[in-house]
C-alpha cells in the first residue's frame, strides 16, 4: 500500500508508506499527483532533476512535496514517477518523469495548495517509513 487517506474535515490528510526512504519519497510524488489528477493518464514524456537540502529528514520530505507542487504551479509539470533518487543525510538528488499538464487528458480532481505542518511527521517504523501529511486544499 502506497498511502491511505486520513479523516480530515476540510483538507486532504494522508499517511504515506515506504519500505525505505527512496520508496517513501517516490510514494510522496505519487500521492500528490494522483490526488491532483488521474496519474494513470500521465505519460513519461519529460524529465526533471531536483536537488534539495534541508535541516532534517522531516524538512527534506516537506521541501520535496513543496518542490513538486512548485513544478506543477510554475511549469505545469505533472509527475508520474521517480526514475532515480539518492538521499544522503538531509540532501536528495532525484530525476522524475512526467509531462506537461493538459486539462483535456488530466482532469483536475482537487486543487492542492500546499502541504502543512499540522500533524506532519516522518517516522521510521519496523516495516519501513511512514509520513503523515495534511495538504491545504
Amino acid at each position: 500500500m502506497r498511502y491511505r487517506y486520513l479523516d480530515h474535515t476540510s483538507d486532504l490528510g494522508v499517511e504515506i508508506y515506504g519500505k525505505d526512504l527512496k520508496e517513501l519519497f517516490a510514494n510522496g510524488l505519487y500521492v500528490l499527483f494522483d490526488n491532483l489528477t488521474d496519474i494513470e493518464k500521465v505519460e513519461e514524456r519529460e524529465e526533471r532533476e531536483l536537488k534539495i537540502t534541508a535541516e532534517d529528514l522531516d524538512s527534506l520530505f516537506m521541501d520535496w512535496l513543496r518542490e513538486l507542487l512548485f513544478l506543477f504551479a510554475t511549469e505545469y509539470f505533472v509527475g508520474k514517477r521517480v526514475k532515480e533518487i539518492e538521499i544522503i543525510e538531509n540532501s536528495l538528488s532525484a530525476r522524475i518523469t512526467g509531462e506537461q499538464f493538459d486539462p483535456k487528458r488530466h482532469p483536475l480532481k482537487i486543487e492542492i495548495k500546499t502541504p502543512t505542518y499540522h500533524l506532519f511527521e516522518v517516522k521510521k517504523e519496523e516495516s519501513g517509513y511512514r509520513a503523515t501529511v495534511i495538504f491545504d486544499v
